[in-house]
């Protein structure tokens, strides 16, 4: 098969991921084995037009990003942290372990960066360890909203709720209990985002 399709799949499988669907989850959508999605993934197989155009619609992207026409434009480089910590009140971002690219509409206002969900806290969510979270930088948001919290040395997810100037983290697991703070005299806490996006990861 020549580089065209492998190319072709190449984009399929980016924005299938980027969508957070799973091979059979999409083959459903256009009424496909998901055996077929990967060998269109690995350019193993032709995929006609109208095919594509099925794709496209399920991934909701434009059919020409597959075909990979202007794809430079609409994408940008996202930097991924590994390590974030807090001192003195101060937030540290550490150790940046790279970027990912990401469609440019996902972070049209603000600042944004990534980090790799850990732990089993938010499965209620639906979010698992290893999952891409796309986080959007603010201290800022509304009761009930998951955000990025920096406690001590460790970035955490969380619901977070506030009340009276202290605020309460809570997992989406009933084995872990919430966590209640007060920024006055838990000085190495800050919220430094919220959640905009979790990326499965296959």
């Amino acid at each position: 098969m020549d580089n065209f399709y492998k190319e072709l799949g190449k984009r399929i499988n980016y924005y299938r991921k980027a969508s957070g669907e799973t091979l059979e989850q999409l083959g459903k959508k256009i009424g496909v084995g998901k055996s077929t999605i990967r060998k269109y993934e690995k350019g193993m197989i032709k995929v006609s037009h109208d095919r594509l155009e099925q794709i496209a619609k399920a991934l909701d992207v434009d059919v020409s990003l597959l075909y990979g026409e202007e794809i430079s434009n609409d994408v940008v480089d996202v930097p991924l942290y590994g390590s974030i910590s807090c001192g003195d009140g101060a937030v540290i971002f550490e150790e940046k372990e790279g970027y990912v690219t990401s469609p440019k509409d996902w972070v049209d206002k603000g600042l944004y960066f990534y980090l790799t969900a850990q732990g089993d806290s938010m499965i209620g969510a639906k979010i698992h360890e290893g999952d891409l979270l796309l986080i959007q930088r603010t201290e800022e948001v509304e009761n009930g909203e998951i955000a990025a919290v920096v406690v001590e040395n460790e970035c955490v997810l969380k619901r977070v709720y506030r009340e009276n100037g202290s605020f309460t983290l809570v997992s989406e697991n009933p084995n872990y209990k919430p966590i209640h703070f007060n920024p006055s005299t838990d000085k190495n806490i800050r919220i430094i985002g919220k959640l905009k996006k979790a990326i499965t990861q296959f």
